[in-house]
């Protein structure tokens, strides 16, 4: 057996290099017809035509052999199936030049061993044609969905393996895979693009044309083959498959079956594969920017409208109407509308399928999939307004949108995203697409406030719209509907409310106030304007009974939410009653008086009465504050002494609209100390003011040194700081329980030392307030809380008191008597202090008025200091002042010409060049340097009528003196000194003249006689 093995393989092994030397030889001398014939004949007697073909094969793969005959291609292809490897003639075929072969012969060949692929590639690069190959595989798929059908049994339930779709959308048998390949090559062809290589499809008009012969093959109703697709012989099988002859004669005509014979057939075909891979396919189709679409109708259609009767002469009319139309033009597509018309019939219909058995297989045309494949595909062309839908699809549209956002799970911006998206569709479709009522109840449903919030507001201008036609007809009289439009804007306010975008949900205001100012009204008196005739009533009552109706149903409807908006803020509340419901005021507070408690009733009068809304808008503040009376000014500190105990006494120093009596009581039940003082002391009993104040400091300091024991508790047990161990056994949640205690035993200390130091505040006002030199009382009142603070060591009992405990107070006893100290010292003589000290607390310990005595002491030195450095400060800046002025008054000006001749250090005035001037003559500088004779002084007493000698001598002390005083040792200074009669320093010489406009014009020569007093000497 080996040697026998050795000689075939030596034969094969010689045949094989034959080959490649005859292959070689006619391809590069290009005797294909040689290779073909005499050499290809040779090996076939030889029985080595394998070994030939498989020598072929890598020069075809490699494009250098681009042609095979039909006699050798069909050998090929025998070969292929012989060693089950089919796939290497199609990927032989993509290589060679199908232009030159036999067509009939090799596309029978193809078409018989199931060669789609080479076969979509013959059609299209040979005969482009791109319909008639898409029609021949997708007449595999009806006959592989009638074999799967008979392999799950009859009627899809008896016995058959059951076939389930895989997750990872892998074909499973060939129904699917002919059927994805189907989806393909559609996808490539609508794209521009050649199957299965992916290269552009040339020339470009090739594309226009191709997308509406391919989706005019798609939407034919019934089952048309062209000739030559649907072979003879073939009957259609009960379960939907083959579509071929129903009777036993051939001659009969073909009469389609199962899968087939459905509407639509084709489309069905591919939505029965993968409806949302196909509705993808379509979408490229569709969203193609140079395809253009027959035109549609544009109004939303009726449910009988949109229905598609199948085989219904108005249909197929319309059809064929459709079909000559874009006839004319072969780049014109078929209408949008229709192909969505057709899914939704195929899809969405609620009839029984063509094969019920398939669907129970898990191929079906109607199910949850591909309806909500269908219902998103439907949505993107709503929102793109090229396609309209009757109200019943548009509703299961929405519905499906607002479902995907209803999710628990579903992230917060995922929520967000689909509720962007269900108010673009709204947003876009018109408002007669779809019922207000039914789409409101799903999205209310889902919590989708923003589209509800769209809803909302159509349903009030539309009810207000409505109803002030109808207020007009009945005359004017405010009887008209108005039953939806105060509820629909209640529910704005509403959804406005419940948004979680904080910003959001203040664009409530904005609306009221446009709809209650602007939208709704006006359109209520523009719809009143015109009474009926036999109203007898005017346009004027129209509109006067309409706004008046409609400005009632608004209040109310606000009057129920105001609440809320308190809630969100009190102020843009308080302005928005203020523009709009004024002269309501007092229905606006009773309306706040039930709601919690009275806390949106409180917040809505405080932002009115505390200042806010007035510095917000500087005239809603005034009116609303104008409206309110005292009553409501006791009702607002009722409410804050309810909730704010605190702010009591604040606003009773800052305001005097209430009743001192009426107040002081109200303070006494809520027992609120330092308002209640203040009030006592108003009503002229400043001594129980006082005295109250202090009782109340000695209870509150009380109150403290129980908080502080119960601090110190809550920290020191159960856990060691100093180890980091804990002492006890408790879990992990019993420790963070103890930290969560201490922490608010912490801030309730906190928060009592903070009272604490509010009413000794309070009683040191009232002191101030008291203790002037028109009061009798003097520093008695200072002295009376002074007492109260020295004798508190001795009430609190801090020698019996824990160490941390004693500490903590007597650091806020210290604290206090610094700040009484500090305000003491300036309203009591320091005499009348000291002998306080002295005398009524000789029996103390010195130790105990340490940090007063250092409190005072500091504070005394701290204002000498103070005084002293202002007055330094005063004296320092006196004589900058002096020296200033001064040097203004001595320093001269800088010439430049004299009487229009220039001088300078080159032309000085030597000799006779001046003499022509005057001793009398009153010389002007003026601020750039001129100076002209201003005239001659004539006066007795001028120092030009005696001997010019003094004159010199003193000009030239004061030039000694200069010069003394600026020289700095410059031999050019001491030149220019000696040279010329200069008044000026080296830096005056320099300086630019902005001193010199300032000083204004000078005259020399008639210098007063306290110019220089004391400077020539």
């Amino acid at each position: 057996p080996a040697p026998s093995s050795t000689r075939i393989d030596l034969a094969r092994s010689h045949f094989q290099m034959l080959a490649g030397v005859c292959i070689e030889f006619c391809v590069v001398t290009r005797r294909l017809d040689l290779l073909f014939s005499a050499v290809f004949e040779r090996f076939r007697d030889a029985s080595r035509a394998d070994v030939f073909l498989d020598v072929l094969e890598p020069y075809v793969l490699n494009d250098r052999l681009h042609y095979i005959a039909p006699e050798a291609m069909a050998s090929f292809v025998e070969h292929c199936r012989r060693t089950n490897d089919v796939a290497t003639v199609e990927r032989c075929l993509l290589h060679m030049d199908v232009t030159v072969m036999d067509f009939d012969s090799i596309l029978g060949l193809l078409r018989d061993n199931g060669m789609y692929s080479a076969l979509l590639h013959v059609y299209a690069s040979g005969l482009d044609d791109f319909v008639t190959p898409m029609e021949v595989l997708l007449e595999a798929v009806f006959d592989t969905a009638a074999e799967v059908c008979s392999a799950g049994g009859t009627g899809g339930g008896g016995g058959g393996a059951v076939l389930h779709r895989r997750l990872d959308g892998a074909a499973q048998n060939s129904f699917e895979r002919y059927g994805y390949k189907a989806m393909l090559y559609l996808r490539r062809c609508l794209e521009g693009k050649t199957f299965p290589q992916g290269e552009d499809i040339v020339p470009e008009e090739r594309v226009r044309t191709l997308r509406p012969q391919l989706l005019r093959f798609l939407e034919r109703e019934n089952y048309s083959p062209s000739p030559g697709v649907n072979r003879s012989g073939r009957r259609g099988s009960s379960c939907g498959g083959g579509g071929g002859d129903e009777s036993a004669g051939g001659d009969s005509p073909l009469v389609p079956a199962g899968r087939r014979a459905a509407p639509f057939p084709y489309i069905q075909a591919l939505l029965l594969v993968d409806a949302k891979a196909f509705l993808d396919t379509v979408k490229l189709a569709f969203d193609a920017p140079d395809a253009r679409f027959a035109d549609s109708v544009r109004a939303s259609p009726s449910e009988d409208e949109w229905d598609i009767q199948v085989g219904a002469d108005t249909d197929a009319v319309e059809i064929e109407a459709g079909a000559g139309a874009s006839g004319d033009d072969d780049t014109l597509c078929p209408d949008r509308q229709q192909m969505v018309r057709i899914l939704s019939y195929i899809i969405m219909s609620e009839e029984d399928e063509v094969d019920a058995s398939a669907s129970g297989l898990g191929y079906s045309v109607r199910s949850r999939v591909a309806k909500d494949a269908f219902l998103d595909f439907t949505a993107e062309y709503l929102l793109k307004e090229v396609v309209r839908a009757p109200r019943s699809l548009t509703f299961l549209i929405l519905s499906r949108m607002a479902g995907r956002a209803s999710g628990s799970r579903l992230p917060h911006h995922a929520r967000l995203s689909a509720q962007e998206d269900i108010l673009a569709l709204l947003r876009a479709l018109p408002p007669d697409s779809y019922e207000r009522s039914e789409v409101l109840g799903v999205v209310e449903k889902a919590r989708m406030n923003r589209a509800a919030l769209l809803l909302h507001k159509e349903g009030v201008a539309e009810a207000f719209t409505a109803d002030a036609g109808a207020d007009a007809e009945a005359g004017g009289d405010g009887r008209g509907g108005m039953s939806d439009g105060p509820g629909h804007f209640a529910s704005v306010v509403n959804c406005y409310l419940e948004d979680d975008d904080e910003g959001f949900r203040r664009d409530v205001f904005d609306y009221i106030k446009s709809e209650c100012m602007g939208g709704v009204l006006a359109a209520a008196a523009a719809a009143s304007a015109f009474p009926p005739p036999d109203s007898g009533g005017s346009a004027d009552d129209g509109k006067i009974g309409s706004h008046r109706n409609m400005h009632g149903l608004l209040k109310r409807a606000l009057c129920s939410k105001l609440p809320d908006l308190v809630g969100l803020d009190a102020i843009l509340t308080a302005k928005l009653v203020a523009e709009l419901f004024v002269e309501d005021l007092e229905d606006i507070l009773l309306s706040l008086e039930a709601s919690e408690g009275g806390m949106a009733e409180y917040d809505f009068l405080r932002a009115v009465i505390s200042g806010d809304l007035a510095r917000k808008d500087p005239v809603a503040g005034p009116v609303l504050q104008s409206n309110l009376t005292v009553d409501h000014h006791q009702t607002y500190l009722r409410l804050m002494a309810k909730f704010h105990p605190e702010r009591v006494y604040h606003h009773l120093s800052t305001h005097d609209n209430y009743r001192t009596e009426e107040c002081l009581r109200l303070c006494q039940e809520y027992e609120i100390a330092d308002a209640s003082a203040y009030l006592l002391e108003r009503m002229g009993n400043v001594s129980s003011a006082l005295q109250l104040m202090l009782q109340t400091l000695e209870g509150r300091m009380m109150t403290l040194k129980r908080v502080v024991r119960g601090t110190a508790a809550s920290m020191g047990t159960g856990y060691d700081l100093s180890s980091g161990r804990r002492r006890g056994v408790g879990a992990e949640s019993k420790r963070k329980k103890r930290e969560s205690e201490a922490q608010a035993a912490r801030a309730q200390k906190e928060k009592e030392i903070n009272g604490v130091r509010q009413i000794l505040t309070v009683a040191l006002d009232l002191c101030e307030r008291n203790s002037g030199a028109s009061s009798e009382h003097g520093s008695q009142f200072w002295f009376n809380v002074l007492d109260r603070l020295i004798n508190a060591r001795g009430f609190l009992r801090l020698s019996k008191e824990l160490p941390e405990h004693a500490a903590v107070l007597s650091g806020v006893l210290s604290e206090l008597l610094r700040i009484t100290m500090s305000r003491m010292v300036s309203k009591v003589p320091l005499p009348d202090l000291l002998r306080k000290i002295t005398v009524d607390h000789a029996g103390n310990r010195l130790g105990e008025f340490r940090e007063m005595l250092g409190t005072m002491l500091k504070t005394y030195g701290s204002e000498l200091d103070i005084c002293s450095g202002a007055v330094e400060a005063m004296q320092q800046d006196v004589r900058t002042m002096s020296l200033e002025k001064n040097g203004l008054k001595t320093r001269g000006s800088r010439v430049k010409r004299i009487v229009g001749r220039q001088i300078g250090p080159g032309n000085l005035p030597r000799g006779g060049a001046f003499s022509q001037i005057s001793r009398r003559a009153v010389l002007e500088v003026t601020c750039t340097g001129d100076t002209n004779l201003a005239g001659v002084f004539t006066t007795e007493d001028s120092p030009w009528d005696v001997d010019a000698r003094p004159a010199r001598l003193g000009i030239s002390r004061l030039r000694r003196k200069r010069l003394k005083q600026c020289a700095d040792g410059s031999g050019q200074a001491r030149r220019r000194a000696t040279t010329d009669l200069n008044m000026m320093t080296i830096a005056e010489q320099f300086e630019s003249s902005s001193a010199a406009a300032f000083l204004g014009p000078r005259h020399v020569g008639a210098l007063s006689g306290a110019e220089h007093y004391g400077r020539l000497g």
